[in-house]
């Protein structure tokens, strides 16, 4: 007997090891993780060649409705307290009024945005910049513009803590978003943007912010980094093979509730900024999704 006892203390000190091995190992890179330096972007600093002037309109409705960048930083855009909890830390946005920004330059925010990169060269924690990467260099000037334009809110950027739980998942990959650099191709420059007008190609545009959840070919599933109580993002290819038609398609964003359960559409779905776009903006969603086989 004692020996199977000695020999179940060896394997439970073993075990212990390996754990603490790993653990200590994740912490260790996330602290490496944390000074990582990314491309300053300086040619960012070149005005945009699109002959457009910003469009301070346009920046607000992609920042109030088309991005939901609104739905992080508020409707005042001085940020606030997204979570808290003892596995994950208590994680703020920022204060983006020009109480935080005046003294940034244009490409520091076209930078932060696009790149996902701050202005120490580190990226950027819980920035979803994979929402902006498909974005056309006029709207985020648009953007930024607006950013500019709203009035100061004199109030601090609180300090995020990251807890053991973030820092081991964000450590081995499995929340990306924690590091925001690291989820776009530094290399590549602004895209290009359709026209706007009711075609398969703008929603093609405007559905770039739809692939954090549902994934680059938007067959959807569970979203990565995101909560344990978060539902799987839907498959939203809505042409041949499935039974979808755009009055379907329109009545789920107008009701919010969803054709599989009959209930109401969960967060993070964001059903209450679907339903401030206005028809051209849903006709184009439709042609797109309505364009993928099921």
């Amino acid at each position: 007997m004692k020996k199977v006892l000695r020999w179940l203390g060896l394997l439970v000190a073993g075990l212990l090891v390996v754990v603490v091995g790993f653990v200590g190992g994740c912490f260790f890179r996330f602290s490496m993780l944390l000074g990582e330096r990314y491309p300053m972007h300086p040619e960012l600093a070149a005005k945009a060649q699109t002959g457009l002037t910003p469009d301070i309109a346009l920046g607000k409705r992609i920042f109030h409705v088309r991005n939901g960048c609104v739905h992080c930083h508020g409707e005042n855009l001085a940020g606030k307290k997204l979570l808290e909890n003892g596995a994950m830390g208590t994680i703020y946005s920022a204060n983006i009024t020009p109480f935080r920004t005046k003294d940034m330059k244009d490409e520091d925010l076209l930078r932060a945005i696009r790149y996902g990169v701050h202005t120490s060269g580190r990226s950027l924690r819980f920035m979803p910049v994979s929402d902006f990467d498909g974005m056309s260099r006029g709207d985020l000037d648009s953007l930024v513009a607006y950013i500019r334009s709203v009035p100061e809110v004199k109030e601090p950027t609180h300090e995020s803590t990251y807890g053991p739980v973030a820092k081991i998942l964000s450590a081995t990959g499995k929340m990306p978003v924690m590091f925001a650099a690291r989820m776009v191709d530094q290399s590549l420059g602004m895209a290009e943007k359709p026209p706007e007008g009711p075609t398969k190609e703008f929603g093609k545009y405007l559905a770039k912010s739809c692939s954090g959840c549902h994934g680059a070919e938007y067959r959807g599933g569970k979203i990565i980094g995101g909560p344990p109580d978060w539902p799987p993002a839907a498959n939203i290819r809505m042409g041949a093979g499935t039974t979808w038609t755009q009055a379907a398609f329109l009545d789920l964003i107008k009701s919010g509730v969803s054709r599989k359960s009959g209930q109401k559409i969960r967060q993070p779905m964001p059903i209450d900024l679907l339903q401030q776009m206005d028809a051209t903006e849903l006709e184009a969603l439709w042609k797109f999704f309505s364009s993928l086989d099921g």
